[in-house]
């Protein structure tokens, strides 16, 4: 579940900033499910990627 998680993050983080830097795919994929949670919900009130990771 939690792969899931980061792949729906992924995209939307894409969609929102276009191309990711590789470290913030390694951001992701090493995050734990409530970190996932709460960086996807950042997803929508930030302005820039690194607030996101924040």
């Amino acid at each position: 579940m939690r792969q899931g998680e980061a792949h729906m993050l992924l995209r939307l983080l894409t969609l929102r900033f276009g191309v990711l830097p590789q470290g913030a795919h390694e951001h992701v994929e090493s995050a734990d499910a409530d970190t996932l949670l709460r960086w996807s919900e950042r997803v929508l009130t930030v302005a820039t990627l690194d607030e996101v990771f924040r």
